[in-house]
């Protein structure tokens, strides 16, 4: 990038940031009004998760001892989005994208539903869908259904971009599926002092996205071959580091057009740091992969590939931040990512980034305008 374009990019970022002043978030009410509280209190910019919002969440979405009011189970999130890039197979540039999600407690069991409404021409899908149970005694939550998975961050439903990250979405030879890709199967959460782990136990994968988009037809099918299991830690060392590593291995039964079905067993490996010191955040993580039978005649692939990600963080509901991400299987790509993002009103958030990539070529400017509906009214 010319230091002329690079020096209009970071006046663009600038002045989005200073226009979009922070504001309390409030964001979808599903929560909220059933305890009387503001979406800001699980919310730094809608629809991430701010530190306590993960706690609700990791507890099955309750509140024990707090009294509870009327509740909206249903609500919408709607996006509309820009690009100066149209994805393949389009010409538009702006694209209008939604989400309905709806939640109801059901004795100590907690439904909640994702469903996409569809963009770029695609259709309308399913992207999660779970019964959710906290056990005190054991500090464990657990999920059944179609589930995001549980990486160091929310790889596909609570993004910070429009962007996924480095790895996350990378497909290795011919096996499709990848981390952004939610799971249908059994997952548990346990707290055991400061530390925190999980398990996985996929049966299945979802086929649609976060907000819909045009599916790429390859032509190939795919199923799990075998139940993947995947196993995570977080470990604080202090209030300021955590640290974390992921294992997850399946086997993928592949069906390629004209091409008769084969089995390709993988392995996932992760390894992250989570850092902050004042306003300043850190986030990164390095996978390594294989597939021991990717291309379907026996040959073996290895891939590599994360993210880093700084962001500076400009009050509780608003940032701007850079990324890196990377993928390689074998072929590398790399870019950087600069985005800046804030809450506008307390239920709608502005976000605004590009991409380029490394070393160079064509850069994408993109944006978005995500609003949640109705509003809620807390405390």
């Amino acid at each position: 990038m010319s230091a002329k374009r690079f020096g209009t990019v970071a006046a663009v970022l600038a002045a989005v940031t200073c226009a979009f002043a922070p504001r309390a978030a409030q964001a979808i009410p599903i929560f909220a009004q059933r305890y009387n509280l503001t979406c800001g209190t699980c919310h730094s910019v809608l629809p991430e998760l701010n530190a306590f919002g993960n706690e609700f969440r990791n507890r099955g979405y309750r509140i024990d001892g707090l009294a509870k009011h009327g509740t909206t189970i249903v609500a919408l999130r709607e996006q509309i989005g820009y690009t100066e890039v149209p994805p393949q197979g389009s010409t538009t540039r702006t694209v209008p994208a939604g989400a309905i999600l709806a939640a109801g407690e059901v004795g100590r069991i907690e439904a909640f539903v994702h469903e996409s409404l569809g963009s770029q021409g695609g259709p309308s899908s399913l992207f999660l869908g779970y019964l959710a149970y906290y056990d005190d005694h054991t500090h464990t939550v657990y999920r059944a259904g179609l589930f995001e998975m549980p990486l160091i961050h929310s790889p596909a439903q609570r993004l910070d971009t429009l962007t996924t990250y480095g790895y996350e979405g990378g497909r290795v030879g011919l096996n499709e599926l990848t981390l952004a890709t939610p799971r249908w199967g059994l997952e548990a959460e346990r707290t055991v002092g400061v530390a925190r782990f999980e398990a996985t136990f996929g049966l299945g994968n979802a086929a649609g996205s976060a907000y819909g988009g045009k599916p790429v037809d390859t032509g190939t099918t795919q199923t799990f071959a075998a139940p993947e299991v995947g196993l995570y830690a977080r470990v604080p060392l202090n209030d300021d580091l955590r640290l974390g590593i992921d294992a997850i291995a399946g086997s993928a039964g592949i069906t390629p057009l004209g091409r008769p079905r084969f089995q390709d067993a993988y392995t996932r490996t992760g390894l992250s740091i989570d850092a902050r010191r004042g306003r300043l955040e850190l986030l990164a993580e390095q996978w390594w992969g294989r597939d021991f039978n990717g291309d379907g005649v026996g040959g073996r692939i290895d891939s590599t590939g994360g993210f880093a990600r700084l962001r500076w963080r400009l009050g509780e509901h608003a940032f701007v931040g850079i990324r890196e991400d990377s993928f390689a299987a074998p072929a590398a790509t790399r870019s950087l990512l600069w985005y800046a993002e804030a809450q506008v009103t307390r239920h709608a958030r502005v976000l605004i980034q590009q991409v380029r990539p490394i070393p160079g070529g064509p850069t994408s400017l993109e944006g978005a305008l995500t609003i949640g509906v109705p509003w809620p009214h807390g405390k």
